[in-house]
């Protein structure tokens, strides 16, 4: 059984066959990406700042500005202290200048980088954003075509029959309850991956997730079921495109974050501290800066997908799913689980798919 690819928001319609790769229900794939990049519009944007725009700078001169303005501060205290007597100073006092120096140092950093990046130079700001930009929306644009050979390359393979025998029937019959007009192709993770992952054209299931193991029966279909209807509603709703813009925006800074997070893991502790040593900016702009922003979103999105599945008659069996899996897309790599950690709580979760007490 094949699928035809594509995307029709609700209420449903009744729609034309689209061509391969072309969702249907719009005009072109162009407005398809739009509706997709709308979801995470401003966490794209923040994310092209921090990567395209030279913030590394600035945060490379707020650190270094903070510990010479600290070290500065520390050695100012130790010779004050040897010319007045210890007498005249206390540990709490020595402590205070260090701090403060630290926080003129940094305050000073800040200020001359962001006035050196926005200020001295806004023509040379600009262009990087629009370059970024441009860089940016081509590669989503390659991703969203090659897509099918991506996925493939990363290991993922086509459905047997058993499987589509499987899946299939749940899928139309999801798409039913949620109006979605056509479906994803479908894609399988082998080993013991227990994931529904919507990417721009895809869901990828978890061959786990079929396994006789997991669950008794019915309360396995069930359970199968529910899963598959949150990966189709995120797919349907262009949270797939939206995640792989910020992905685009954000390539300096995630190919640097992954590279210290391979490092991180490494059994070397030279090796790792000279990884984060070198990379510790990407780590500060992603944990602080990107993931709250990204954090807006995702969890208003997450809260959004439970509600479909639950007003489709499946929330029982979702809140059963999530009992026994836990997080239903949590990441492989640095920056991937960073994107996964903006969900809501699992128990928040849970709590939203009960019955009001």
């Amino acid at each position: 059984m094949t699928s035809p690819v594509g995307y029709a928001p609700p209420p449903p319609t009744p729609v034309a066959q689209s061509p391969p790769g072309s969702p249907a229900g719009h005009s072109g794939r162009a407005g398809w990406i739009t509706t997709g990049v709308r979801r995470r519009g401003a966490a794209a944007a923040v994310t092209l700042v921090c990567a395209w725009s030279g913030v590394w700078l600035a945060v490379w001169l707020l650190v270094a500005d903070a510990l010479t303005g600290a070290l500065l501060s520390a050695i100012g205290s130790s010779i004050s202290a040897a010319l007045v007597g210890s007498s005249g100073t206390s540990p709490g006092g020595a402590a205070l200048s260090v701090a403060g120096g630290a926080l003129r140092g940094a305050a000073a950093g800040l200020v001359s980088s962001l006035v050196s990046l926005v200020v001295d130079e806004p023509l040379q700001f600009l262009a990087a954003l629009c370059g970024g930009l441009l860089v940016s929306l081509a590669l989503l644009a390659a991703c969203v075509a090659l897509e099918p050979w991506l996925l493939r390359l990363r290991g993922f393979r086509r459905m047997s029959r058993r499987e589509a025998a499987r899946v299939m029937p749940l899928l139309e019959a999801e798409a039913a309850d949620l109006g979605v007009a056509s479906l994803p192709l479908v894609l399988m993770a082998d080993g013991d991956d227990l994931r529904v992952r919507a990417y721009a054209r895809h869901l990828v299931v978890g061959r786990s997730l079929l396994s006789d193991e997991i669950g008794d029966g019915p309360a396995s279909d069930a359970a199968l079921d529910a899963v598959l209807c949150h990966g189709l509603h995120h797919w349907a709703a262009g949270d797939g495109v939206g995640d792989l813009l910020v992905r685009c925006c954000g390539l300096p800074l995630l190919i640097l974050y992954n590279a210290g997070y391979r490092l991180a893991q490494k059994g070397n502790g030279l090796i790792a501290l000279v990884g984060w040593v070198v990379l510790w900016p990407a780590w500060l702009l992603v944990r602080l800066v990107i993931r709250p922003i990204v954090a807006v979103t995702s969890r208003h999105q997450e809260y959004a997908a439970d509600a479909a599945v639950a007003a489709s008659g499946r929330g029982g069996a979702l809140h059963g799913a999530l009992s026994l899996f836990g997080e239903l897309e949590p990441g492989q790599s640095g920056w991937d689980r960073v994107i996964a950690g903006t969900h809501p709580p699992l128990e928040l979760r849970l709590e939203a798919l009960e019955p009001p007490a």
